[in-house]
């Protein structure tokens, strides 16, 4: 949720959306990548204003816990947490990250970047004489474009991938066990496992 925690992290960052693909390459390829660049900071920063929402969510589910839930987790596969953080989860943040989503979108500018895009590709088809057909009518289909319904899945699908990385590390390495709980939980699993 910190500024460039999507941006810069590769394994999360959110591209430019697959609907608009054609779009980018053109844009870049017309020498417009900081218009292109801009597109993507903001898919970005919109998603990182919505993900510090998701504690409480994990809280909520943490006290729904069941006995069956927390042995599954212990003793199920290497991402079992992670899979029930999502199993039990996702809609909820889904519900409460899509409104905080539309909000920055519009505040940081998502919008507006893709309309500064859009109308790149239609002076590039002004300046070609009609040669490229209606290029932006060919390359943008807004109609089937969600841009917020797009950020939303995407800062998702990045919460939780960062949810498997740090519960990896907290059972590959003890070091990481940085409270009494866990250290109490996963020390017994690693004992018993002996």
């Amino acid at each position: 949720g910190k500024e460039g925690g999507f941006l810069t992290n590769l394994a999360v960052k959110i591209p430019f959306p697959k609907k608009l693909q054609k779009a980018e390459r053109l844009l870049r390829s017309a020498g417009q990548d900081l218009l292109v660049d801009n597109f993507v900071t903001s898919l970005n920063r919109a998603a990182e204003k919505a993900v510090p929402e998701a504690a409480a969510v994990f809280r909520d589910a943490l006290q729904r816990m069941t006995i069956a839930d927390a042995r599954e987790i212990l003793t199920d596969a290497p991402d079992a947490a992670t899979r029930f953080f999502e199993r039990t989860t996702r809609s909820s943040l889904q519900v409460r990250f899509l409104p905080l989503v539309q909000e920055a979108t519009t505040a940081v500018g998502v919008t507006a970047n893709y309309k500064a895009m859009t109308a790149q590709l239609g002076s590039l088809d002004s300046l070609g004489g009609g040669l490229f057909g209606g290029l932006r009518k060919r390359v943008v289909d807004d109609q089937s474009l969600d841009l917020d319904g797009y950020v939303t899945g995407q800062a998702l699908d990045g919460l939780f991938t960062m949810v498997a990385d740090e519960e990896k590390r907290i059972r590959d390495n003890p070091v990481d066990r940085t409270s009494d709980l866990l250290k109490t939980v996963f020390g017994s699993v690693s004992k018993a496992a002996r």
